[in-house]
Parts: C-alpha cells; sequence; structure tokens
C-alpha cells in the first residue's frame, strides 16, 4: 500500500470516529440556534454573499452563514495556512480538482448521517466525485453547490458563409467540417480557424478540453486500481486503441500543418480573443463565460450548444464546487446544517436564479428553461463530469507537455501518453 493510501485510510478513520462523535452531539444542539459559520470560496461575492443574506434571512433558526470571497491563485494557500493558525473558515466551497490533495483538511459525513442514495437522487452524476468508499469510513466529503460545464460556441456568420447551417453534433462530423470552416492566405497563412485544437500556449481551456474528449472515449484519467488504490488511467487499453491515446491523435490532429485538418498553430491569439474577434469558428469555454463574450464584441453573431459527442455515453466536462466541512471547525453540527440547507431544493432554486449557473440538483433540471443559452447550460450539466485531480497545477504542466510533445513531433503519441501517465502516478504517490 502506498504512502498516499496509509494517510488517506488512516484519515478516513480518524473522520469516522470523530463524526460520530460531533453528530451525537448536534442532535441535542437543536436548541441553542444557529451559530455563525464561516464559508470561503472562489465564486464571486457578489452572487454567493446575496444568496447568503437571503438563506440567513429567510432561514433565521437555523442559517447564519458569512460568505468570504478568496483569489483563485491564493485561495488553496490562504487555507493551509488559516488552518495551520487555527484561523480557519468552518466549510469551504471545494472545486472538484481539489479533492485528493487537499483531503485531510475535510470532515467526512457518513452515509448514516446523509446516505448514498440520497445524495445520487439529488445530485448529478459529476457529485459524485465527492463520495468516500474507504475501508473503514464511507460518506460525503462535499455537497454540490454549483457547475460550469463547458459547452461550444460557435459563429453563425462563418458557418452561415460555409454554407452551414448548423454546427455539427460529433466529433466525426466536426472533423469533415474543418476545410470548410477554415481559411488560409496565398502564402498558406491561417486567416480563419475552424477549430483552436493542437496546442497548449494559446488555447484557454487545453486541459479541460483534453480531458473531456479522454472521457468520453472512456478513461477516467484518474480512478481505483484493483488494490484500490488511485492510479492514472491514461495508458488503459480498451477494445481497440488506448482511449486516452485517440483523444490525444484528434486533439492535435489539428495544429499538423501537412494534415487536411491543420486549422491552428502557436502563433495565432489566444483561442478566446480569436472567437471574439470573428476569426474563430468555434470556441470551447464555459457557460460562465457567455457575459464576457457578449461584452467583448457586442456585434458578433454567435450562438451556443452542446459539446460534440462520440458514440459512448454523452459527457461534457464540468467544474464543480461543493460545500465541504473543515474537521478543524468548532462548528461542525451548525456547518453540517448550513451545507444540507444551502444544497436543497428551495434554495437551490434561488441560486440558479440569482447567479445564472445551471443547477446541480436533477429536480431542477427536470424543468428546462426557455431561455436558449440557458436550455443548453441546463442539458450540459446534467452530463457533466471531471476526474479527481491529485495537483492541478502540476498536472497542468504534464497536460501541457503532453500535447507539445506529440505537436512538436518529439514523442509518439503512444510515448506521451505513456509519460503522462507515469507522471500523475508518481503525483498520486507523492506526499501532495
Amino acid at each position: 500500500m502506498s504512502r498516499f493510501q496509509l494517510i488517506f485510510t488512516g484519515i478516513l478513520v480518524v473522520l469516522g470516529i470523530a463524526g460520530a462523535i460531533v453528530f451525537a452531539v448536534s442532535k441535542n444542539s437543536g436548541s441553542q440556534g444557529a451559530l455563525e459559520v464561516v464559508m470561503w470560496g472562489t465564486l464571486k461575492a457578489q452572487n454567493v454573499s446575496e444568496f447568503v443574506s437571503k438563506a440567513n434571512a429567510d432561514n433565521r433558526d437555523t442559517l447564519n452563514v458569512t460568505y468570504v470571497e478568496k483569489k483563485p491563485a491564493t485561495f488553496e494557500s490562504e487555507l493551509v495556512a488559516a488552518l495551520a493558525r487555527g484561523t480557519g473558515p468552518d466549510m469551504v466551497l471545494l472545486p472538484q480538482d481539489l479533492v485528493v490533495k487537499q483531503f485531510d483538511k475535510f470532515y467526512v459525513v457518513p452515509f448514516s448521517t446523509y446516505s448514498e442514495r440520497d445524495f445520487k437522487n439529488s445530485f448529478i452524476p459529476e457529485g459524485e466525485l465527492y463520495l468516500v468508499h474507504g475501508e473503514e469510513v464511507k460518506g460525503v466529503v462535499g455537497f454540490p453547490f454549483s457547475v460550469d460545464p463547458l459547452v461550444m460556441y460557435w459563429n453563425r456568420d462563418i458557418f452561415s458563409n460555409a454554407g452551414l447551417a448548423v454546427p455539427p453534433k460529433s466529433w466525426t462530423e466536426f472533423f469533415a467540417l474543418v476545410p470548410d470552416l477554415t481559411a488560409k492566405d496565398q502564402n498558406d497563412n491561417i486567416t480563419r480557424s475552424a477549430i483552436a485544437f493542437g496546442e497548449a500556449r494559446n488555447v484557454v481551456h487545453f486541459k479541460e478540453a483534453l480531458s473531456l474528449l479522454a472521457l468520453q472515449a472512456g478513461t477516467p484519467i484518474v480512478g481505483r486500481n484493483s488494490q484500490g488504490e488511485l492510479a492514472s488511467f491514461l495508458s488503459m487499453r480498451g477494445t481497440g486503441l488506448v482511449p486516452a491515446e485517440e483523444a490525444v491523435s484528434y486533439f492535435t490532429e489539428f495544429s499538423n500543418p501537412l494534415k487536411p485538418s491543420y486549422s491552428w498553430n502557436r502563433s495565432l491569439p489566444a483561442d478566446k480573443s480569436a472567437f471574439s474577434a470573428g476569426r474563430l469558428a468555434v470556441y470551447f469555454g464555459f457557460a460562465s463565460e457567455l457575459p464576457s463574450i457578449r461584452a467583448a464584441n457586442p456585434n458578433l453573431d454567435f450562438d451556443v450548444t452542446e459539446v460534440p459527442q462520440t458514440s459512448g455515453k454523452r459527457m461534457t466536462f464540468g467544474n464543480m464546487n461543493a460545500i465541504a466541512l473543515l474537521k478543524a471547525s468548532k462548528n461542525l453540527a451548525s456547518a453540517y446544517t448550513a451545507a444540507v440547507t444551502l444544497t436543497s431544493q428551495a434554495l437551490q432554486k434561488q441560486w440558479v436564479d440569482m447567479s445564472g449557473f445551471p443547477p446541480v440538483r436533477r429536480d431542477l433540471l427536470a424543468a428546462v428553461p426557455g431561455d436558449a443559452y440557458q436550455a443548453v447550460f441546463y442539458k450540459s450539466a446534467l452530463i457533466s463530469n471531471a476526474w479527481l485531480d491529485p495537483n492541478r497545477e502540476a498536472t497542468m504542466d504534464v497536460f501541457r507537455r503532453l500535447i507539445e510533445n506529440v505537436s512538436s513531433g518529439k514523442l509518439r503519441v503512444s510515448e506521451s501518453v505513456a509519460a503522462a501517465s507515469q507522471e500523475i502516478d508518481g503525483l498520486l504517490r507523492s506526499d501532495i
């Protein structure tokens, strides 16, 4: 058993004992009223604070939450430092890519308190990344609060000028359209691109896009091996090719100048800027980017649709935040009540209406709104997925090297995927 697995199992045992004590005490503390609960997160305070204030006012006897916004770049370091000083929050909005790295900081709510069936019946599939199935303790490390799905923004004018009425629904269909959507000058320089795939330096969400392709191809990227340990599945072989190799081959195809699908290179501007300028047919961005795309070019004629799919399970990538309790909190009982209340159907409906994010709850996703953009965001939220990232900064570099090793011709696809898999395995075994 690896050092990471030993630590992980030990933590679960301790948290299981602590949970029994905390929730036994909480049963007798309801008459004391709501104590203040402090929550940190990286979502904008303008949205969350307004939502929390209204929730507090509507639930005076059970809720007294204060939200503190932190910058994404310093959130993790500030949290670790505050916990070391004993001044940390009671709970946080935990991104899915920090579950593994900072797991020892969070309290696992046992399934005896919040059942696995209730969790799965309430939240979208991506939320299951926050479920813990340890040998000693099983439970919930975070209650899904928000999801930001990856969608495809497409330029209506570019498609119309190419004689295309609707955007492609599959990657195979998209591949065939690339020559029609790409334009070059007499020197073979790209003047308009179909898709910004194949590079990392000027593709804003290259890691998420490649993750999407790999997940759709059939690899969880990180999962549990036969020993129950977290491991990289990038080199996992399916019925044919290694799924991750298929994903990398497709992604890097568009930066190869020798291929008919050539549409992108590292000399071009960042993909989001190119899309806003009307020089990129499609941009793979998150639902939350809609306002900024509108603001960048009010005259841009664009629409949004679901990302293309393969013949397998429908899926997109989603950035999720879940309310996780800090085990160092002196007020775990009230924090638990706050987490469950803020993720309830009634309050989540208010959050969706105030924030513009699609719901994380299945019961709210059942009612698709009439707004064209929101309808796409709702459908995309339901099929959102992600993976247990051991270290988001380090794996960003791993994915960058994975792409550039192939696009530069330094390594074959199989060699680059194998190297990336070994690097991720090393991160999982290290003291992260």
